[in-house]
């Protein structure tokens, strides 16, 4: 390029540095502003301090149409001034000025290095010229545009017209509805606190505080009624989904959504459940409650639930139910589970299968691992009546100082259990119930010890000499034990640690206080010896005494 060439801006060029959107990459903007019909090639490269580029953005300046050297960019401005003149007297006699006006506006001088006034620029390699647009067009395309933005504007306006009436209708006045169709559903009274519209993340009726039963006996905090348009109308509609967001259920209210309209009393729901999610809730039954559950629920044709899936929030607990002729049958497993807050005791492994009905839960079978042992057996827990329980469960092996630890802390006792178990009690509450069992244990401790006396050294050493703390090893404990709320009995107890021997009863009251009479036994090399012991004390130490 000749670096002594000046350039000047042509019409396009100065209306592109008016509006800035026209030279949209900043390098030819900012060249052309500095394009000024006085600065030649060498100065401006010079002034920008970077030449290669300058020369490059003034070449596509130039092919774009923006500048052109001094000499063209007079006449350039001269034809610029002729064209529209041109326009006007064609608009103002009526004939259309479109052939001359194209052929001048696409004419090119052999010393121009730019076409039309219209070329936009573009990315290196990639020049498209601009379509050119007579008068008439020009007089036609503002009405266009005029009825297309009022057409915008009123689509606008209805959409956020309606938008405006969707959050801020007063849906409480539906809430004499929606608590009819609820009591329609769940058999019973129900009332809702607040009733509102979400649009955001997606349209759902939002219920919140709703009371179910006479009492408010079951409350939920909230419940998401998702596509809630499925409710418009008069028939019974599909209702596809409905989360339920914290609260207790009782039995009693979760057993009525398996009763069938055909039964006396279950009235006609003008919506038929699809599906409920479950999130933080609670199902209990008077002072008994048992959650915090997740999982989901799904329904029939006929509204009727056809299976539950719920698990503990720490997913150690997982139930599958579905609803049979005589109730909610039951699958249970769980893995690291832990009954009670209040109790250490975990579960490694159970697989256990009931039966749930509206006053009764019956454990027909279980098998648990805990302990470090195995557990098999039944349960039944009825609350018609307060709260009643019975079990019986087969022992195996289970590691003496893990029950201890959490049944009989006090007791310092070493083997593997074996036996049978049965319990029952009654109580108003939980806690009560527990504190009321009167339970009957057939009991067998293979290879342990009893840390806190030593009945052997007791029987050695004679009539009156106590022997006080110590460890009595066995191979072989065997006793029938009854316990009730006020003590522990044993009877027919029997020990056998080789060539020493005892056998007798003793009762242990719940503070701790032991009486016992034992007859030991001791073989020696010359005869057989046989002597009573007295055994007493607090546990855990205890002392034994021989008596003559």
């Amino acid at each position: 390029m000749d670096q002594n060439l000046v350039y000047a801006k042509t019409p396009i060029g100065d209306e592109a540095v008016r509006q800035s959107t026209r030279v949209v990459q900043r390098n030819l903007r900012m060249l052309l502003v500095q394009v000024d019909g006085k600065l030649s090639v060498a100065e401006l490269g010079a002034k920008l301090g970077d030449p290669g580029m300058v020369e490059r953005a003034l070449q596509e300046l130039e092919e774009g149409g923006y500048i052109a050297p001094t000499l063209e960019a007079v006449s350039v401005w001269q034809e610029s001034k002729l064209r529209i003149d041109r326009l006007k007297a064609a608009a103002a006699s009526g004939a259309s000025a479109l052939g001359p006006t194209l052929m001048t506006s696409n004419s090119r001088s052999p010393s121009s290095n730019f076409s039309s006034f219209g070329k936009s620029v573009l990315p290196a390699g990639e020049h498209r010229p601009a379509p050119e647009v007579s008068g008439l067009e020009q007089r036609g395309l503002a009405p266009k545009r005029s009825r297309l933005m009022l057409i915008l504007s009123g689509l606008f306006g209805l959409v956020l017209l309606v938008v405006s009436v969707v959050i801020f209708f007063p849906y409480t006045r539906f809430k004499p509805d929606i608590e009819k169709e609820m009591a329609s559903i769940w058999q019973t009274p129900v009332s809702v606190g607040d009733v509102r519209f979400n649009l955001l993340p997606q349209p759902l009726l939002l219920l919140s505080d709703v009371r179910i039963g006479r009492g408010g006996e079951s409350s939920i905090d909230k419940v998401r009624i998702l596509e809630p348009y499925f409710l418009l109308g008069s028939e019974r509609r599909n209702l596809p989904r409905v989360e339920i967001d914290g609260g207790k259920i009782t039995v009693d209210h979760l057993m009525a959504l398996s009763v069938s309209e055909g039964q006396p009393g279950r009235n006609a729901s003008k919506a038929n459940l699809k599906s409920v999610a479950f999130d933080r809730l609670s199902i209990g039954t008077g002072e008994l409650v048992f959650g915090e559950l997740v999982g989901e629920a799904s329904f029939g044709n006929r509204g009727l639930i056809e299976k539950v899936s719920l698990q503990t929030v720490d997913r150690g607990l997982r139930i599958k139910a579905q609803p049979g002729p005589e109730g909610m049958t039951l699958d249970v497993e769980g893995v690291g589970w832990r009954p009670t807050e209040v109790s250490a005791l975990t579960l490694d492994s159970l697989q256990a299968k009931a039966l749930l009905t509206k006053d009764k839960l019956l454990v027909q079978s279980f098998d648990m691992h805990a302990l470090g042992g195995v557990l098999r057996g039944s349960w039944l827990l009825d609350w018609s009546k307060g709260l009643v329980m019975a079990g019986d469960a087969n022992l195996e092996r289970l590691d003496c100082r893990k029950v201890t630890v959490h049944f009989a802390p006090a007791l310092d006792l070493e083997g593997e259990l074996l036996g049978l178990l049965r319990l029952q009690g009654r109580g108003t509450d939980w806690q009560s119930l527990w504190a009321n069992v009167d339970a009957t244990l057939e009991a067998s401790v293979l290879r342990g010890a009893l840390i806190g006396v030593d009945l052997g050294e007791a029987a050695r050493r004679g009539p009156g000499a106590p022997v006080r703390a110590g460890t009595t090893k066995f191979d072989r404990l065997t006793v029938k034990m009854t316990i009730d709320p006020r003590q522990v009995a044993g009877r027919e107890l029997s020990i056998n640690a080789g060539l020493f021997t005892a056998t007798g009863n003793f009762v242990a009251t719940r503070d701790r206080q032991v009486d016992g009479n034992l007859t030991a036994t001791m073989q020696t090399s010359a005869s057989l010896r046989t002597i009573p012991l007295k055994v007493s004390g607090t546990l855990p130490n205890l002392q034994a005494v021989s008596q003559r």
